[in-house]
């Protein structure tokens, strides 16, 4: 019903994810709730697997292990599990009591096209949503060590492209503050306001918003909220800023986008993530013949000309959702 795993169940459910998280309001409910999880422990100890029989100081502090821009930005208190969306807390954040997170805000944001008034600001948060992708952040760690993972650029052709391309995306990941030893890319999704919901409750995959795509069939994201206001509509429309796990990017460039080609033709239209790569990055500019929605690795064929960039993403799990921008 609200999408937890047995294992969360068992290992990472207390009173107050119950209230605040997954909204059970009566605390006689709650108590024999977590007396049903602990009865059922008693009996199941003996088949649990490793992970939840560790010890209590252990699970703990598991969050701990974990430092960065992505960790909640408040306390469970200040926020609230609101019927708007599903099994998501949400709180609106307000320049006199959140004044320093909300000047980080703008300036992640940057410059908007002007006709984009800002309504409000809200913070939001899914308990387990953010465990999941704790979990892949121990994953992709692990990834990195292992040959299946490795990127090999030596059988494409434009190399020196290719790696001025990754190299932007390393400078955008440098951005993100954190302890962990992977590359995570703070990125935009632009969407109208009616989908905002299904999103935050269902995931990017369960919209239109995975489409066949020019640069592949996944879920796209920008390092400019500017780029991406082109698919809020032209009111009411909402940005989403998430926090991406980068896990072996492959890096387009113009040779897999010709500008004389439409977009059909282009090496990975409609496609899955490409070989063993889990993203794909593409810097992109407007392209020469004129239309206002046609964005592609410059003509030039140079990365640094690129004035934007757009991020495919494969696995729902690597990203995060955690702050909403709503337009008037």
């Amino acid at each position: 019903m609200h999408d937890i795993d047995g294992d969360l169940l068992l290992t990472s459910v207390d009173d107050a994810i119950l209230k605040e998280d997954i909204g059970v309001a009566t605390l006689l409910h709650r108590r024999l709730i977590l007396k049903g999880i602990d009865e059922l422990k008693n009996k199941c100890s003996s088949d649990l697997p490793v992970a939840t029989s560790a010890p209590k100081d252990k699970k703990k502090h598991y969050d701990k292990q974990f430092e960065g821009d992505f960790t909640p930005l408040l306390p469970l208190n200040e926020v609230i599990l609101r019927k708007t969306y599903q099994n998501v807390s949400s709180c609106e954040l307000s320049d006199k009591r959140h004044r320093a997170i909300v000047s980080r805000i703008y300036n992640w944001l940057g410059s908007l096209p002007s006709k984009y008034k800002i309504d409000k600001i809200e913070y939001v948060f899914n308990s387990n949503r953010y465990r999941i992708f704790l979990g892949q952040i121990e994953i992709v760690e692990n990834r990195q060590q292992q040959q299946a993972f490795q990127s090999n650029l030596n059988s494409e052709n434009s190399q020196v492209q290719r790696k001025l391309a990754l190299k932007r995306l390393e400078m955008i990941c440098q951005q993100v503050a954190h302890n962990r030893n992977l590359p995570i890319a703070r990125m935009w999704h632009g969407c109208r306001r009616n989908d905002l919901k299904h999103i935050l409750s269902d995931g990017f995959a369960a919209l239109s918003t995975l489409d066949d795509g020019y640069f592949g069939k996944g879920i796209y994201f920008s390092s400019s909220a500017k780029y991406v206001t082109r698919y809020c509509g032209e009111s009411g429309g909402c940005l989403i800023m998430c926090y991406v796990l980068i896990s072996n990017p492959f890096p387009v460039v113009a040779s897999d986008a010709p500008p004389s080609e439409p977009p059909e033709r282009f090496r990975l239209y409609g496609r899955g993530n490409y070989k063993n790569y889990q993203c794909h990055y593409i810097p992109i500019s407007p392209a020469d013949n004129g239309d206002p929605w046609d964005f592609r690795p410059p003509s030039s064929g140079i990365t640094d000309d690129a004035l934007y960039d757009e991020l495919v993403v494969f696995q729902e799990a690597y990203i995060l959702p955690q702050i909403i921008i709503h337009f008037k």
